[in-house]
């Protein structure tokens, strides 16, 4: 029977545990998803220490040191990117770890299971934490050997728009990104295209974000297409490409939070009111005047995207929960915020 796999959101709580009760872990994952990210945002929230050591980029001798002769007698010097300040808290972060050759992975045994290895031993206040693709993913990965996959704890995440939404707003990714994963949240990841050497390119929420660095410098999207293709792959850009076109027909958001308001009757498209909800959360600039405006606009669109709208809002500036405004907004609405 297969793992169910998890979300990123709640592989953070995981983690949270885990490394509390000192358990090494093994996160199973495809390509893209975030799981380097994850585990940096931890360590960043934590105030510990991190080493991230990629070990498909190793050979066992990389690890259990080089040999040297002290007093007669051979010592094996460990590496410069293992831990060994006992006073510091800290994840030793072991990435690809089943693309390693099975030779490394055998090496590292007594480092997962006893925190050692040769003559060095991790300090007592660090914690390990594994990454890898899974075997499905088409990489180069190899099986873990039993008595390796036997030392950890394993869990399986998979990308979902939701938690790539939060994560989104709160890197302030561009509005084409963002309002176009809302219309089609099935796109955040795809599976590689085999059968098409010329352009391995698939959508991942990494690629994702690279798009939407590569949108910030150049909005014109007709003169980049190739790059579109060359970071999302064709298929996702080819819809990618069509429905950014909405945005040419959404309302002026500027006039919006200037009070000047479009009639929404009209406004049934569910692609134009995704891309409008992402323009105008983006523009959004934490004034008074615009939190007076976003709240009085909110009330003329269909209640579903004025809803989203006070949400995705109140993820990019949580100030807003506080204004004089929300509280009425939450009477009227918030049977549809549980």
């Amino acid at each position: 029977m297969k793992t169910p796999s998890i979300s990123t959101a709640t592989l953070s709580n995981q983690l949270e545990v885990l490394l509390e009760t000192d358990m090494p872990v093994f996160i199973h994952g495809s390509p893209g998803i975030g799981k380097s990210y994850i585990v940096n945002e931890i360590a960043d929230n934590k105030g510990w220490e991190l080493k991230d050591v990629r070990l498909s980029q190793l050979d066992p001798v990389d690890l259990r040191g080089i040999p040297s002769i002290v007093e007669g007698q051979t010592v094996w010097m460990p590496p410069v990117f293992f831990p060994k300040d006992n006073d510091k808290n800290g994840i030793l972060f072991l990435d690809e770890l089943n693309s390693a050759p099975p030779s490394v992975q055998a090496a590292i045994y007594q480092l997962i299971l006893d925190r050692k290895l040769g003559e060095y031993t991790l300090p007592t206040s660090w914690r390990i934490i594994c990454a890898g693709n899974r075997i499905s993913d088409r990489g180069v990965v190899f099986k873990l050997p039993t008595p390796l996959a036997n030392r950890m704890v394993h869990l399986s995440v998979e990308a979902r728009f939701d938690d790539f939404k939060l994560f989104a707003i709160k890197n302030t990714l561009h509005s084409f990104v963002i309002g176009f994963l809302s219309f089609r949240p099935d796109l955040l990841s795809c599976e590689p295209v085999t059968e098409d050497d010329s352009n391995p390119a698939f959508a991942t929420p990494r690629t994702w974000h690279f798009l939407s660095n590569i949108l910030k410098k150049n909005q014109h999207t007709d003169k980049i297409e190739p790059i579109i293709y060359g970071t999302i792959g064709y298929s996702a850009g080819i819809e990618f490409l069509s429905y950014i076109k909405v945005y040419e027909n959404i309302p002026d958001v500027k006039a919006i939070y200037e009070g000047h308001y479009p009639d929404t009757e009209d406004m049934t498209s569910p692609a134009l009111l995704y891309a409008l909800v992402s323009a105008l959360v983006e523009y959004f600039d934490g004034s008074e005047q615009y939190t007076k405006h976003l709240f009085a606009f909110s009330e003329l669109l269909p209640t579903e995207f004025g809803v989203m709208l006070i949400k995705d809002t109140i993820v990019k500036d949580e100030n807003i929960a506080t204004s004089v405004y929300f509280d009425d907004w939450l009477a009227k609405y918030g049977d549809y915020i549980l």
